[in-house]
């Protein structure tokens, strides 16, 4: 990144110079010599006048328009032969102290006919269109429009300026060209300037248009959206050509053959263009001797580099001053051979994947000003030669792996060394040592200093009281166990970044600090205690994980107006909230989570026009209503859990709060039923109303939420917070700890008094990634569809009245790795193909009488004939129902056919009591007969 930057910065420096050298020069080149002076023409003058009537100009730029003699006038030059105007520069101050010119430009400067140079640069033209009749001004050598807020079609009439040497149109953003032919009558060009242009419709034949240009010097065409770069051209005409800088395009494609044939180029500017390619060919390198500038920087490009030093080695001129291969794929070893490039004054190679040793040699490259080696692999010993590179201003080691130690003598004739960056991604044994000792006396004078990830003094180290220009200060997971001095408290005005995060600093911070205007200030992860400080200019604030206590006094934010991050979770904070944070406008990011205030959240939160996209309260004990909070429209993250908040959920929340990616409400006193409101939040990623006192049923749109159902995550703006927060799954607390929010999609509605059936909406939810219900009153079945939620890696439906088997889908859900279905009254077999094969604790399933199958110790052939499954059971059931109904109505039948009959017909009646008679008196007979026999047989066997 800071390559990049820098390369910008360079290509600024030098347009904007480039622009101060070429007035000089026109200025004082005057194409008519002659010994007697005269003063402006009427009808130039006139067209002039006309020209500032059709401006605005707030800051009196031309005020020193007045009089007849217009040479006198600002940015007028004329002919001191003729006096006709030759020169208009009306370029506004880079500085931005004086106020653009605005409007149009007006038709009557046509007859400046001798016009030989424009510049209207950095000035404000309203998104209006160059004019066509700029392309008739025949004497222009000169035309710079930079920076002028012109916008629309390029014109084509712009190629009858043939004696056109310069051309700049450059950081117009709404520039186009349909194409570019029309430079091939620009013969005389040396300088081109289309930077940002968007030159997409010339493509593909661009490069042929600008190879027509026999004279040209300098091409810069970044930023232009250009996505062809052709590999070979048949005739190289850019025989004169220094300068290339094609880069921020969009190529994809490797190095072109004919760059290579271009002996006569300086500064090659390829970078984040989107280039594939190696750097194997030596022979094609050894042909730029005159580079000077190598930029390859942000492209796909891979191998190692040892081909390309041993190129540019070969020249015996070899000049090259600027490397940058940052953010590529290179591997291998940095090459010793690099001592070769004796002229370089800048080497990036951080961002690839270099490793092994640096090089000793590396100390032989005398002008080396920036040595960017961060985020490689190298390791070992950092070589005391580094030491020896007396020029050097900028020296970033940061995101390797070294070992060994880090000494003073590694910076013994480094007086230019202004910034300072060590890191290493190994701790323990190995991890690296900065060793200078405590006393100390550096030969330079730092600007910034990143150290992170070693192993240092316990003590603070009382060196930087010797810097007296740090302005970045980063010490970062280090092994310091000590109070900060007071003195360095007093360098904190002039410091704009100040982190020191994960030591074990301790004791009470200062009562004030006041930082540099638009500082940035991380003090988190230590043992500061005491009462919060005062403090002044800061735009970012992390306290975050100290012992700071007390409440925070109620005037605090009154010197941080612009203030956009606060952040003083996981301290002792108490009393309330106050209400001189909600007069932070430009807040967006609030945390005061896990802390011990308490009360109301103030009635004036978000009253202003709040930017507040982040809002963390949970893990206090505030309590009242949440209506403080409906005018915060723009909030991303609404975490208000484990606190003390009561009544029912905010219907509002769902309407006032459309832009809600968090919704956290859990651990309160929530009651009621969950407001279908809530399935307007289209973003939400996470909703948390666990542990509250909800009833009624789950709403079936929550199967809606469109983030849950297709993944889509445009908010429509370039922002996304990092999220902490606990899941507790069967008694244990599982922690989702900076995620993005983007890839964190749940539900939790557990230990609630929630009833009725688990929607089978909630199926379509194909993004969600953790959905707890437990602890609740739900009954149903499990959808069969369930196993449709295929990113789903938490499902927690214990302890509720479930019932039915589980679905067979469920074997598909190969993301799930924590399940618990236990304590419901599921049956039958639980499945035992794909993901349940990992389901190997049998709490996960028990508390469910009627459920068999491994991990659980019933086997399911003994189960299903002691207690037969629910379907078996519900197939005898229904039998059953239906042989007693048969009975009943078989017997209701035949009683009323008989019954009814004898009711109805006397004769049958008659018939059938003289024949119930007849057989009751034969039975009696019967009886009596045989109970006599029985008789006398017993008789007869007593004797």
């Amino acid at each position: 990144m800071i390559t990049s930057i820098f390369t910008h910065i360079l290509l600024f420096l030098v347009h904007l110079f480039s622009h101060e050298i070429l007035f000089l020069q026109a200025s004082q080149s005057d194409p008519y010599s002659t010994n007697f002076t005269t003063t402006c023409w009427e009808v130039e003058r006139n067209a002039l006048l006309k020209f500032k009537a059709g401006l605005k100009d707030p800051s009196g730029r031309l005020s020193s328009w007045v009089g007849n003699d217009c040479c006198a006038w600002q940015g007028v030059n004329c002919s001191k032969q003729t006096g006709h105007v030759t020169m208009l520069n009306l370029r506004n101050q880079p500085s931005g102290d004086l106020a653009p010119l605005q409007g149009k430009l007006d038709p009557s400067l046509l007859d400046l006919k001798y016009l030989n140079y424009l510049d209207l640069s950095l000035n404000n033209f309203e998104h209006t269109p160059i004019p066509n009749f700029i392309g008739s001004f025949t004497k222009l050598s000169y035309l710079i429009l930079s920076n002028a807020s012109f916008a629309g079609l390029i014109p084509p009439h712009l190629g009858n300026l043939s004696n056109l040497c310069y051309l700049d149109l450059s950081w117009n953003n709404f520039l186009w060209v349909s194409h570019l032919n029309w430079i091939s009558g620009l013969s005389l060009l040396k300088n081109l300037f289309l930077i940002g242009a968007n030159l997409n419709l010339a493509a593909t034949n661009w490069l042929q248009a600008v190879n027509m240009l026999p004279l040209l010097v300098q091409l810069h065409i970044p930023y232009c959206n250009l996505n062809d770069l052709p590999p070979s051209l048949r005739v190289v005409n850019l025989s004169s050509i220094e300068v290339v800088n094609l880069q921020s395009n969009n190529f994809n494609s490797p190095l072109p053959s004919w760059l290579f044939n271009i002996s006569t180029l300086v500064e090659l500017d390829l970078s984040y263009s989107g280039i594939k390619d190696t750097l194997d060919n030596v022979d094609a390198w050894k042909n730029l001797c005159n580079l000077k500038f190598l930029a390859l920087s942000g492209n796909d490009m891979s191998g190692e580099i040892v081909k390309l030093v041993e190129g540019l080695s070969k020249c015996s001129n070899n000049s090259l001053e600027v490397l940058d291969l940052s953010t590529n794929g290179f591997v291998g070893p940095i090459p010793p051979s690099l001592e070769n490039l004796k002229n370089m004054r800048y080497l990036s190679l951080s961002w690839n994947y270099f490793y092994g040793p640096l090089p000793v040699s590396i100390g032989n490259l005398s002008s080396l000003k920036v040595l960017h080696l961060s985020s490689n692999k190298l390791g070992g010993t950092v070589p005391e030669t580094v030491g020896q590179l007396k020029e050097l201003s900028l020296l970033y080691l940061g995101s390797n792996n070294w070992e060994g130690v880090v000494s003073r003598i590694h910076f013994l004739h480094l007086k230019n060394l202004k910034d300072f960056a060590l890191s290493s991604n190994h701790v323990g044994e190995k991890s690296l040592t900065f060793h200078v000792g405590h006393d100390w006396v550096p030969p330079f004078s730092l600007n910034s200093i990143i150290v992170v990830n070693c192993q240092m003094d316990l003590k603070f180290p009382a060196w930087f009281l010797t810097q007296k220009e740090l302005a970045y200060v980063i010490l970062w997971n280090i092994n310091i166990e000590d109070f900060v001095p007071e003195w360095f408290w007093k360098l904190s005005p002039q410091i704009e970044l100040l982190v020191l995060s994960n030591t074990r600093l301790r004791g009470k911070l200062p009562k004030s600090l006041k930082f540099a205007p638009g500082s940035k200030v991380a003090l988190s992860f230590n043992l500061f205690e005491g009462p919060i400080p005062h403090f002044s200019d800061v735009t970012y604030l992390c306290l975050k994980k100290n012992l700071l206590s007390g409440p925070i006094p109620e005037n605090f934010g009154q010197d941080m107006l612009y203030l956009r991050y606060m952040d003083l979770s996981e301290n002792n904070f108490n009393g309330n909230i106050p209400s001189s944070i909600s007069m932070l406008k430009y807040l967006e990011i609030l945390d005061l989570s896990k802390n011990n205030f308490s009360g109301n959240i103030p009635s004036s939160f978000c009253s202003l026009q709040s930017q507040l996209l982040c809002l963390n309260l949970n893990d206090n004990n505030l309590y009242g209503k949440l209506s403080s909070l409906r005018n915060c429209s723009k909030l991303l993250q609404l975490n208000l859990a484990n606190n003390q908040f009561h009544g029912g959920v905010p219907r509002w929340i769902g309407e006032s709060l459309p832009m809600l990616t968090l919704l956290g409400l859990g651990g309160n006193m929530f009651r009621g039923k969950i407001p279908k409101n809530l399935c307007f939040l289209s973003n939400l990623h996470v909703l948390d109303l666990k542990q509250n006192s909800l009833s009624g049923l789950i709403p079936s749109c929550l199967g809606n939420l469109s983030n849950l159902v297709n993944g889509s995550y445009n908010l429509g703006f370039d922002y996304m917070h990092y999220l902490s927060m606990d899941l507790i799954i069967k008694g244990q607390r599982l922690k989702i700890i900076n995620k993005p929010l983007a890839l964190v999609t749940l539900i939790d509605l557990s230990r609630n008094n929630l009833e009725g059936e688990l929607p089978k909406e909630i199926t379509q939810l194909y993004n969600l990634v953790s959905l707890s219900l437990s602890q609740n009153n739900l009954t149903g079945e499990i959808p069969e569809k369930i196993g449709a939620l295929r990113l789903l890696e938490t499902l927690d439906l214990s302890n509720n009245r479930l019932s039915g088997s589980i679905p067979a889908s469920m074997s598909s859900m190969t993301f799930l790795s924590h399940l618990n279905l236990s304590y419901n009254d599921l049956s039958g077999s639980i499945p035992s193909t794909n993901q349940f094969q990992t389901f190997n604790d049998p709490s996960i399933f028990e508390g469910n009488p009627k459920l068999c199958g491994a991990p659980l110790q019933i086997n399911c052939s003994i189960h299903r004939s002691d207690a037969p499954d629910d379907k078996t059971d519900k197939g005898r059931n229904g039998e059953n129902i239906w042989f007693y109904i048969g009975v009943v109505s078989g017997f209701v039948v035949g009683f009323w056919a008989v019954l009814g009959t004898l009711v109805i017909k006397r004769s049958w009646r008659h018939a059938y009591f003289r024949f119930v008679e007849e057989m009751t008196d034969r039975i009696c007979v019967f009886t009596v007969v045989k109970a006599t026999c029985l008789q006398k047989m017993l008789k007869g066997e007593r004797s």
